[in-house]
């Protein structure tokens, strides 16, 4: 995508190929290969994020020898206008990948995890084979923020190329942003001292300021590669380029449309072009400009991959204290402005229930922001000051990942926020390790938080020691949940997990705690302390879980007999798999207490099975709280079925069909209800048709009739 800058001249697809995309293939491609064999073509379309405008969603389809810009076949390609059976790889930050259509999101999608400490050694070696087992000693040596920055490619080069020059200048606490001076500063030193060229501080001064002027100027038109021609245009010099900055001149863009000549400048990586941006931007941009970039286009939810790192290398600059003191005051007003927005309960609860799309753009941008307040060590005081002025101060985060794992403890630990409440939802591929470190960081708040809700908790019973420590932290209500679903064997273990670490909290008070496995509950009542052993519920296990266990257990009713009539299950229905196994347990189970009961059959249910289970609900013993059935047509399961049923739910009973029905059935509902509504008398009655709704609720027990209109 780097070489797509847009060029006006007119051709067909298979001199697109030709010009961009395929230095191995023939002079001549055939129009005919290409018809028959897109099957077997595999297009890699490097950095979509960086040329968002090229992709034109409304271009019409063309045949391949009609002429058009490259811009034009691009977008005809992405958009399976044409080649339709070829497959596409595209590498792209992640906000270009969220706002991407539903027809063109990708099948699969991977992302980078970063380096093992083995890989590093290896990489290094690379670049530096005789200081290799030297600079990783080194990496350690400076502490969590270097070790997690040299996992990435590009900056583990770079600490690489700056280790025999500058080691000593890199902090414990470093940052991005000073890895990246430290560098660019030292490869030009290298190259200005080959040369002979020294300069003065002046010379150098506005050497770098060209080069800052050039890539934003390129930036602004949408550029991240460009030829030599673009940069004389721009009154700098080949030789200015390549000694204030990281570039690859002759880069590896060869094809055969190419004249040598033309062949294509693009940075190292796009990182040192947002460098060179931010530093432009804090040094150059007038006040006015700056502002109005800052307030009105640095922070829009939607062109983060825009953005993201240019305001992350301006939080690095201001954060040296070197540069414009109004330029400071607006980007940190702005900052922390948006970080209170975008970590408060009550903005991710507006945005996803107004518009849904939203919620992916928020994610990352919290991620994006944690990431801009890791570089600003030395304005701790002023954001922590402004998180003190809030009344109420409640974090609600999305961590997709590791890295917006950092970020948030970073935030934890030196901003130390009085919390009301911490929700924090994990990614489903989140390590026990993760948890750890987070578990820290809330166990380092000085203040408890009133309330703490995790959800997608790794592990089980690993991490039990760890949610001591949280436990700890929290005053008022503590919601853990866990994705695995625990096998009905392991419920004493996990009970009597929780209690010893309850014990181990002494003549602590802890928090009301809920503690779910999606498929059953700890619940701890703060008024049950007295006796911890009572005061474990389980409130539910459902029916899949019944379903799943079956096929590993063939003695797993034996087992939920032991327990059945000491928790309360609920039962979630819409497949018959799932009926079969509840009408099952109401069979091989003697006793137990049932919260709910509810069934929405998809449209593959039989319905001889529904029948099946209101008959078993009529014989059983088990004490049935609350039935609710939904979706149901009153042909196939009409008031005999009801009368099965309704005598023996005790709360409630809630019956939804998908018909209307006329003033003559329901003269015959009513009639039918009035011979049994005095069996009934401490249970509720609903009835619902598209057109009426049939109601008896305690404690009058008075049949009523409402019209929907």
């Amino acid at each position: 995508m780097n070489s797509m800058n847009s060029p006006i001249e007119l051709i067909t697809f298979p001199e697109f190929l030709l010009n961009c995309a395929c230095p191995d293939f023939p002079h001549i491609i055939s129009t005919i290969w290409l018809c028959n064999s897109d099957a077997k073509c595999v297009f890699l379309i490097d950095g979509l994020d960086q040329a968002p405008h090229i992709i034109n969603q409304n271009e019409s389809n063309r045949h391949i020898n009609s002429r058009a810009t490259v811009s034009t076949w691009l977008s005809l390609l992405y958009l399976r206008k044409i080649m339709k059976r070829s497959k596409i790889i595209y590498t792209s930050r992640p906000s270009s990948v969220v706002k991407l259509a539903p027809s063109q999101q990708p099948d699969l999608i991977y992302k980078l995890i970063g380096f093992s400490e083995q890989s590093i050694v290896g990489v290094i070696s690379t670049y530096n084979s005789e200081h290799a087992q030297e600079i990783v000693t080194f990496i350690n040596s400076k502490g969590p923020n270097l070790v997690r920055f040299s996992r990435n490619p590009f900056i583990l080069a770079l600490i690489s190329l700056v280790y025999k020059t500058s080691s000593t200048h890199i902090p414990t606490e470093t940052t991005i942003t000073e890895i990246y001076q430290l560098a660019i500063h030292q490869l030009s030193s290298a190259i200005r001292s080959l040369r002979g060229e020294y300069g003065d501080a002046g010379q150098n001064q506005r050497g770098e300021e060209m080069v800052d002027r050039f890539y934003y100027e390129n930036f602004i038109e949408n550029k991240i590669s460009f030829t030599e021609d673009d940069v004389l245009a721009r009154n700098l010099s080949m030789e200015i380029l390549e000694t204030f900055t990281l570039i690859n001149i002759d880069s590896n863009q060869f094809s055969l449309g190419l004249e040598p000549k033309q062949k294509m400048i693009t940075p190292q990586h796009q990182n040192v072009m947002e460098f060179h941006i931010a530093r432009y931007m804090v040094t150059v941009m007038d006040i006015e400009r700056f502002t109005t970039v800052v307030n009105e286009e640095m922070f829009d939810l939607y062109t983060q991959d825009r953005w993201n790192m240019i305001r992350r290398f301006i939080a690095g600059l201001i954060n040296t204290g070197k540069y414009d003191e109004g330029k400071r005051g607006i980007f940190l007003n702005k900052l922390v402005t948006e970080m209170k927005n975008v970590v408060s309960r009550m903005k991710l609860e507006e945005v996803c229930e107004l518009d849904v799309s939203k919620y992916h753009y928020l994610v990352l941008y919290q991620s994006s922001l944690f990431n801009d307040i890791t570089e600003m060590n030395r304005e701790l005081e002023f954001i922590k000051s402004s998180f003190a002025e809030m009344e109420e101060l409640n974090f609600n985060v999305n961590l997709p990942d590791e890295h917006s794992l950092y970020g948030l403890i970073y935030l934890l630990r030196h901003i130390d926020p009085h919390l009301d409440s911490l929700v924090i939802k994990l990614s489903n591929d989140f390590k026990l390790s993760h948890f750890n470190e987070l578990a820290e960081a809330i166990k380092s708040l000085s203040e408890k938080v009133l309330v703490i809700q995790i959800s997608n908790m790794p592990g089980l019973h690993e991490n039990m020691n760890k949610l001591r420590e949280i436990i700890r932290k929290s005053e008022d209500e503590l919601t853990l949940t866990y994705p695995p679903r625990v096998n009905i064997g392991e419920i004493e273990a996990i009970k009597q997990n929780l209690q010893s670490q309850i014990n181990q909290l002494q003549s602590e008070e802890p928090p009301n705690i809920r503690i779910d496995h999606r498929n059953c509950s700890y619940l701890i009542r703060h008024s049950c302390y007295t006796n911890m052993t009572s005061s474990f519920i389980m409130p539910y296990l459902d029916g899949v879980t019944l379903n799943l266990m079956q096929c590993r257990n063939r003695n797993i009713f034996s087992q939920v007999e032991n327990i059945a009539n000491i928790y309360r299950w609920n039962f979630a229905i819409s497949q018959q798999e799932e009926l079969e196994i509840l009408i099952k347990f109401l069979v091989k189970v003697k006793q137990a207490i049932i919260e709910m009961i509810e069934l929405i059959p998809t449209s593959d249910v039989n319905w001889n099975v529904i029948r099946m289970f209101c008959n078993k609900i009529g014989r059983t013993k088990h004490k049935v709280l609350n039935i609710h059935l939904l979706n149901m047509v009153s042909s196939e399961i009409d008031i005999y079925y009801v009368r099965k049923l309704w005598p023996k739910v005790q709360k409630g009973l809630v019956i939804t069909y998908k018909n209307e029905i006329s003033d003559e059935e329901v003269d015959m509902w009513v009639f039918k209800l009035e011979a049994i509504r005095s069996l009934c008398t401490e249970c509720s009655l609903i009835v619902n048709f598209k057109n009426f709704r049939i109601s008896c609720l305690p404690p009058t027990n008075q049949i009523m009739i409402g019209y929907d209109d």
